[in-house]
């Protein structure tokens, strides 16, 4: 064998371990493309709950006038926001999805973020004001554990998915995917930036 059949076989391995690293990187970034979608479906599913507890917690009577007045605007603005993106990277954008008639998924999903952000301080404002100890009711109790359970849900399922488009934005800016563009056309995904507290 001559040194050109040598150079080919070099040339032919480094060749089919770049390729075997490009399919599983590309195999790597779709699943973690698939779980991030499924974690920020959870993050709408925490949200649409912390919503919907606190206007429970708004209508339970054991807020004063005012406080329950600012949690019931706050929550029902969320939950009539709640068809809004949460983030308008558009990697969950599907044919026949409800949302593609938005004029601008920027501006909705800044106004989302921003509702969102607005019932948490006004969860701050009223029910973070209350003493657990002093509910009496049963079912304002029931209501308060709910919300600080679904608020807990909001903070994890958030981290869990802002972990998610890290470690994706990491494949993507990987040496393997700057060779090789095998992220194709799908979005960078955007992390989700609410006031959670």
């Amino acid at each position: 064998m001559n040194i050109w059949w040598w150079l080919a076989l070099v040339a032919g391995v480094v060749l089919l371990l770049l390729g075997l690293s490009a399919v599983v990187a590309a195999r790597r970034l779709d699943r973690l493309h698939t779980t991030l979608l499924k974690s920020r479906r959870a993050v709408e599913q925490a949200l649409a709950a912390r919503a919907r507890t606190a206007y429970d917690m708004a209508m339970s009577g054991e807020l004063d006038m005012a406080g329950a007045l600012i949690l019931t605007d706050s929550a029902q603005r969320v939950l009539s926001a709640s068809m809004l993106p949460v983030v308008a990277d558009g990697l969950e954008a599907l044919p026949g999805d409800m949302r593609d008639d938005l004029p601008d998924p920027a501006v909705a999903a800044r106004e989302r973020r921003a509702v969102e952000s607005e019932l948490s301080r006004a969860l701050r404002l009223t029910v973070d004001e209350l003493d657990p100890n002093d509910i009496t009711d049963a079912a304002a109790r029931e209501f308060y554990r709910r919300l600080e359970r679904a608020r807990l849900d909001v903070r994890m399922t958030r981290s869990f998915h802002n972990s998610h488009v890290d470690q994706a934005r990491r494949v993507r800016n990987s040496r393997i995917l700057s060779i090789f563009p095998i992220a194709g056309h799908a979005p960078v995904p955007q992390t989700i930036d609410i006031d959670d507290e």
